[in-house]
């Protein structure tokens, strides 16, 4: 008796990316549900204090349904992520800027998730041991016990200081560097931004059309085209953003600029952090200015610096014209080979923009003029 052959494969299955759980799609709902966890919680402490506050908050995690959201992943690389972002959003609610109620319900909550994660699952499913922290947050949850001083939070400190016993038991905590050194990763929750446009539907009804069948003929191809760019400029015209740039060093006021809704909201952090680090910089090269002199080896090494660029630069637009290209030409005096030489030049003169580091101004305006 011959048995006939049979595929050994499993179907397809969709799984979650672990990319999805540091989005905003995840974070920001599961941020609004430990926010509405912890409210519920202490305003149910508050309205009567109960000598065992921990089965209260039990009994709010049960009714809540928290129990069954260790189910909602079962991928151990999207797992290992899901559990990693939900602890992290709870250890949020542990900063000491928190009340010390809510601190203690995030508490509670971090110990419960982590505790209750499935362990006779067969097959098994992938458990979280440890969550990093920074130093801080660490030395402050330890203190913790200590804030609860008051006869109304008195009751919750046994079982805060049992919680952080098992935790530490259980060698939970990863260690890292202070939170100014932004050891973290991710970051900071969400990573990814969703922003909706309308444009999914739109390409989800196309997706959805009726093919025919064979292959597509030139006449298809040439209207798929179509529609594509017709759908793309239809998506630039709804996410399109117009802003009035600040006046530089003339009088007149600058034309309105249009761009994408990506680019309304500067990366402020990222430009504060360069900021920090240049003006550290060029403290240490010219500690005295604007009492420098050319011989000075901190300007020396400026000047090497911004002729190196320009130099650079020169030559790069030099190739480009050759292949009849230009480079930088779009934004009128704001960009440019001539805005770069026109920065490099202001380096030493006093009063300019890029009077004490040359190219290292164009961000505050340098190369565009003289300041009125």
């Amino acid at each position: 008796m011959s048995l006939a052959p049979t595929h050994t494969t499993p179907r397809g299955q969709v799984v979650l990316q672990p990319t999805y759980f540091t989005c905003s799609l995840f974070v920001d709902p599961a941020r609004e549900d430990i926010d509405h966890l912890i409210r519920v919680y202490v305003e149910r402490y508050a309205r009567s204090p109960l000598p065992q506050p921990f089965a209260l908050f039990k009994d709010i995690w049960d009714n809540q349904g928290w129990t069954w959201l260790h189910f909602k992943v079962f991928d151990s690389r999207s797992r290992d992520a899901f559990l990693k972002v939900t602890m992290q959003l709870f250890s949020e609610r542990l900063a000491e800027s928190e009340y010390p109620l809510p601190r203690a319900a995030a508490l509670f909550g971090l110990y419960t998730f982590f505790a209750t994660q499935p362990s006779t699952s067969a097959p098994p499913l992938h458990a979280l041991a440890h969550l990093p922290v920074t130093i801080d947050m660490y030395q402050s949850l330890l203190k913790l016990p200590d804030v609860l001083e008051t006869d109304f939070l008195r009751p919750l400190r046994p079982h805060i200081i049992y919680v952080l016993s098992a935790l530490q038991k259980a060698q939970f905590f990863h260690i890292l560097p202070p939170s100014n050194l932004y050891p973290l990763s991710p970051r900071e929750l969400p990573r990814e931004k969703f922003i909706s446009d309308g444009y999914e539907q739109e390409a989800y009804a196309t997706t959805n059309a009726t093919k025919k069948k064979g292959r597509p003929s030139m006449h298809d191809k040439v209207k798929k085209s179509k529609d594509a760019v017709v759908a793309l400029d239809k998506w630039l015209d709804k996410t399109a953003y117009t802003y009035q740039p600040p006046r530089a060093t003339s009088s007149e006021d600058p034309q309105p600029v249009t761009t994408h809704i990506l680019l309304s909201h500067p990366p402020s952090t990222t430009r504060n952090n360069y900021r920090a680090k240049k003006s550290e910089l060029l403290e240490k090269l010219e500690p005295d200015y604007p009492y420098v002199t050319t011989e000075e080896l901190g300007r020396a090494a400026l000047e090497r610096a911004n002729l190196g660029v320009v130099s650079r630069l020169q030559k790069i637009d030099e190739e480009a014209a050759a292949k009849g290209m230009e480079i930088g030409g779009e934004g009128g005096e704001r960009t440019g080979l001539r805005r770069v030489e026109r920065a490099a030049d202001e380096l030493g003169k006093i009063g300019s923009l890029g009077g004490r580091g040359g190219l290292l101004g164009l961000l505050e305006g340098a190369g565009i003029g003289q300041p009125s």
